[in-house]
C-alpha cells in the first residue's frame, strides 16, 4: 500500500513529464511551417492540401463561342485560398547580441546561483590560528556569577 508521501512525490514525477511533453509540443508547432490551400467551386470546397497545392475542379477557365463565331473565356465562379504559416527561425540566441548590461546581469546571476550550492565541506575556523587573550584575573570569580 502507498502512503500519502510516495504518491505525492510519483504524482510530481507525473506532472512533470506532462509539462514537458507539452512545452515539447508547443516549441514543435511554434517552429513549424505549412501551408493550406483549398479550392472551391461556387460556395461548395473542392479540394483541400495540406503542404501542397490544391488541384482544381477543371473549371478554371471556360471558352464560349459567341454569336459571331469568337471564342471569348467566361470567368466562372471557381476560387483558390492559401493560407501560409510561417514558423519562427530564430530560437536561438547568441550571447553576443545581448547588450553588455544584460550580459554583465547573465554572468553575475550564472556565478551567485552556482556559489549557493557550493557547500562547504570541512568546519573552517578563521580565528584558530590566532591565540585567545591573556586572562589576568578569574573573570567568573571577579563578577560572582556561578552557574547553580
Amino acid at each position: 500500500m502507498l502512503n500519502f508521501r510516495s504518491f505525492v512525490i510519483r504524482m510530481k514525477v507525473f506532472i512533470r513529464h506532462i509539462v514537458s511533453l507539452v512545452m515539447a509540443f508547443l516549441v514543435l508547432f511554434s517552429t513549424i511551417s505549412f501551408t493550406v490551400d483549398m479550392h472551391f467551386c461556387g460556395k461548395h470546397l473542392v479540394d483541400f492540401s495540406l503542404f501542397n497545392k490544391a488541384e482544381t475542379c477543371g473549371m478554371d477557365s471556360m471558352m464560349a463561342v459567341s454569336g459571331d463565331g469568337q471564342m471569348t473565356m467566361e470567368m466562372d465562379c471557381c476560387s483558390d485560398f492559401n493560407l501560409v504559416q510561417q514558423g519562427q527561425d530564430h530560437l536561438k540566441y547568441s550571447f553576443e547580441q545581448f547588450t553588455f548590461e544584460h550580459q554583465l546581469f547573465v554572468a553575475s546571476f550564472i556565478t551567485t546561483y552556482i556559489d549557493i550550492f557550493l557547500g562547504i565541506h570541512e568546519n573552517v575556523v578563521p580565528h584558530n590560528e590566532y591565540p585567545p587573550p591573556l586572562l589576568f584575573k578569574d573573570i567568573i570569580i571577579f563578577e560572582q556569577q556561578f552557574l547553580i
